[in-house]
């Protein structure tokens, strides 16, 4: 309650309120002009200091919120006055009450939203990078675009309660209204929560090379909330659902590691030195894991018979590339190499033989008469 001298004084009254209006204009001044100077200091000594950014974030709303104390509470002085109520009512300071609950929450969102907005922005400029997993890289930016819509919707209810609106009927329409939103967007939530999965999980980064079973097969290069881009060996970009990726069978050639293994057959005749075929594979081989940049060095060749074939012994000989693009390389080379040496060595390849067997021809029988 405001002093007699006041409430019944037009003039005592108003200089109250201007009074009030200059010291929080000062306060709201000195608060700014201390906030800019720290925080400038901060910065200088860290760039990408915390404090610094949380502090420029409370400068704007705190010095508008000691302003608009000033403004209410000079408002609020006056509506005290015994000649000002003779002509406004009761009511209007209860009003002004209201106005000033919702000026406050007002505030509040907003500054919320801001911190928690620069905390967001701080973790993926300077920590994401330096954890070991890319879930916050993929995760957080989202969350951050997000983050506005949920803040001040929780704002807004807050206003409306304090205003005396029902928000219950609010809470059971939007119930019903994220049903039907849900259903028309059925797809898409497929997809988000997929995605979510997908990158949650890990198990996909750009460069890897994946192959989707019955589908497509390419390097990644993009892996989102709705889908996943990769880029086939004919260079197409082809655009993955995440619910498709979700329920395929996907096969990561660069999982756990890029290597992967070369697997060659061939056959030599049967009447091949079985001891001396392997002896020149090896050797051949070896040399290939030497000289060839595709090659995994600290892996030895591996050669085994494994069938007797229709024309030929069939063996196999095992290398390791250093990833599926050298694979390929890889396996020309060996093809090659081992075809050389064993012409070199007059080791032969057969070609698919047949060999027939005939019957002596039968001596002529005599003729069958007939009537």
């Amino acid at each position: 309650m405001l002093p007699t001298f006041i409430t019944t004084s037009d003039l005592w009254g108003f200089v109250a309120a201007a009074s009030i209006v200059i010291v929080f204009f000062l306060l709201a001044g000195i608060f700014n002009f201390l906030t800019l100077s720290i925080s400038r200091k901060w910065q200088n000594t860290n760039p990408t200091s915390l404090s610094a950014n949380i502090l420029i974030c409370l400068k704007g709303p705190i010095s508008l919120f000691l302003v608009l104390t000033g403004l209410f509470s000079a408002i609020l002085i006056v509506t005290e006055l015994d000649r000002v109520q003779v002509h406004l009512g009761n009511n209007f300071s209860e009003w002004i009450n209201k106005i000033w609950l919702v000026t406050l929450i007002s505030q509040i969102s907003y500054l919320a939203y801001h911190i928690l907005d620069a905390l967001l922005t701080w973790y993926i400029t300077n920590m994401a990078e330096k954890t070991d997993t890319h879930v916050d890289d993929r995760l957080l930016p989202p969350l951050r675009r997000l983050l506005p819509l949920f803040v001040y919707s929780l704002g807004t209810l807050m206003a409306m309660s304090a205003l005396n609106i029902p928000i219950s009927p609010i809470w059971a329409g939007l119930g019903i209204g994220g049903i039907a939103v849900a259903l028309a967007v059925q797809p898409t939530l497929a997809n988000f929560f997929a995605g979510t999965y997908v990158v949650t999980e890990g198990e996909l980064n750009m460069g890897d090379y994946i192959e989707l079973s019955g589908g497509p097969s390419g390097y990644v290069v993009e892996v989102g909330w709705r889908s996943t881009k990769i880029r086939t060996m004919f260079n197409n970009l082809v655009i993955i659902p995440n619910s498709r990726m979700a329920e395929s069978i996907v096969t990561n050639y660069y999982s756990p590691t890029p290597a992967m293994n070369v697997m060659v057959y061939c056959g030599v005749s049967y009447d091949s030195n079985l001891r001396q075929v392997e002896k020149i594979v090896m050797d051949a081989s070896t040399k290939l894991v030497k000289e060839s940049p595709h090659a995994i060095k600290n892996v030895e060749p591996w050669v085994g018979f494994e069938e007797f074939g229709d024309s030929n012994i069939t063996f196999w000989v095992f290398i390791q590339a250093v990833d599926r693009l050298g694979s390929f390389t890889l396996t020309s080379d060996l093809v090659k190499i081992i075809h050389e040496r064993l012409n070199e060595e007059g080791v032969e390849i057969n070609y698919p033989v047949r060999k027939l067997i005939m019957s002596e021809p039968q001596k002529d029988l005599p003729a069958t008469l007939t009537s």
